[in-house]
């Protein structure tokens, strides 16, 4: 998060500053600065996630839901995965997708339980 405080009423083309703390999270305020800069000026944004990673947080919130929702393991992933994909009996045991299944379950509740806060401060920065 980066704090603006205009001081005073400045003129609308009047330069702006900024103050950064030096510390451990500088890079990340910088990236953050450059942001803001883009912003006021128009610029295109980045993406801050991949299309991979946003498929894969998407699948861990409908891992998370269906859960929620008191779906079996088998049902999650042919819902995740498509009917097809997901075989009966005890091949579902070491196969693959039951594998992922549960992968996919513990790390949305990591992000459930407080790890969403590292996507956060996960974004660009700055190297210095």
């Amino acid at each position: 998060m980066l704090p603006v405080w205009l001081l005073g009423d400045p003129p609308p083309a009047a330069p702006l500053g900024l103050i950064i703390p030096l510390d451990d999270l500088t890079p990340r305020r910088m990236a953050a600065a450059l942001r803001l800069w883009h912003a006021l000026h128009g610029r295109p944004r980045r993406e801050r996630i991949t299309r991979d990673q946003r498929r894969q947080l998407i699948l861990r919130l409908r891992a998370l839901d269906g859960h929620a929702d008191g779906a079996a393991l088998r049902d999650l992933a042919r819902g995740l995965f498509g009917a097809d994909h997901v075989p009966d009996g005890p091949a579902w045991k070491t196969h693959d997708l039951r594998s992922r299944t549960l992968r996919l379950l513990a790390t949305a509740r990591a992000l459930r339980d407080g790890g969403y806060r590292e996507l956060l401060t996960a974004g660009p920065s700055v190297r210095l």
